[in-house]
């Protein structure tokens, strides 16, 4: 029933606004402290049997490893990514739509051959508010909405392409970058993932305005607002 719910969202969109196609567009790494940022861009090409496709974030990481094997068969998809570096020059909202911008033009070339160079095509983002390059574009009908991925079909698939290929990313930064659980936490903030902080400092992989963030609020929780000053005083 939800599968259906979101094939029959999409199509609702398409029939409303006359699409030939949407690409749907969803972020994941948003809010880790090490590793990129990444976007999915995805465009369904059959949506009969893809009961497998939901929100990642619903899904096991056995279930959304075995959804990322099967799109190939039913949609096109690409990724993008923006590094920790470029999250600390940008802001991560700023790097988390140049990853979505990349993952767009990888993707137009392939949609337009598909179903024609002057088809209509949708985008949708997941979340409250247009991306600047899509406020620009004047070829798309774009539209933001929240919660996108978990009700519409072709941005539960780019949350798969995202969520599955960041994760890759970041266990294979493991084997290099050692102590910090990435195996395991992929660059969010878990209990072992700080207390490495704290001990072994950050790493070139690691955000480090989201780290020196996280770590003053793990103070504060640790010593308390109000003794905190105090506490400063006497290091």
């Amino acid at each position: 029933m939800r599968h259906e719910a979101l094939a029959l969202f999409e199509q609702g969109i398409k029939s409303r606004y006359e699409l030939d196609v949407i690409i749907g567009i969803d972020e994941a790494g948003r809010g880790a402290l090490a590793g990129p940022v990444y976007a999915g861009a995805c465009a369904i090409t059959d949506p009969r049997g893809t009961t497998f496709i939901n929100d990642s974030k619903l899904l096991s990481q056995n279930q959304r490893e075995q959804a990322f094997e099967l799109l190939p068969a039913h949609a096109l998809f690409e990724t993008g990514s923006s590094t920790a570096a470029e999250i600390d020059e940008l802001g991560i909202v700023q790097a988390t739509y140049r990853a979505m911008e990349k993952a767009l033009m990888r993707l137009l070339p392939a949609v337009r051959e598909r179903w024609g160079a002057g088809s209509r095509i949708g985008v949708v983002v997941d979340g409250p508010l247009l991306p600047s390059f899509l406020v620009r574009d004047e070829h798309l009908i774009s539209m933001a909405i929240i919660d996108a991925d978990a009700t519409v079909l072709s941005v539960a698939g780019a949350s798969i392409a995202a969520k599955v290929s960041r994760d890759a990313v970041m266990r294979s930064l493991a084997r290099r970058v050692h102590g910090y659980g990435f195996e395991g936490n992929v660059g969010y903030g878990t209990k072992q993932h700080i207390d490495a902080l704290r001990v072994k400092g950050p790493s070139d992989e690691h955000r480090r305005t989201f780290v020196v963030k996280r770590l003053a609020e793990a103070e504060e929780l640790l010593f308390g607002q109000t003794a905190q000053p105090d506490a400063r005083k006497h290091r």
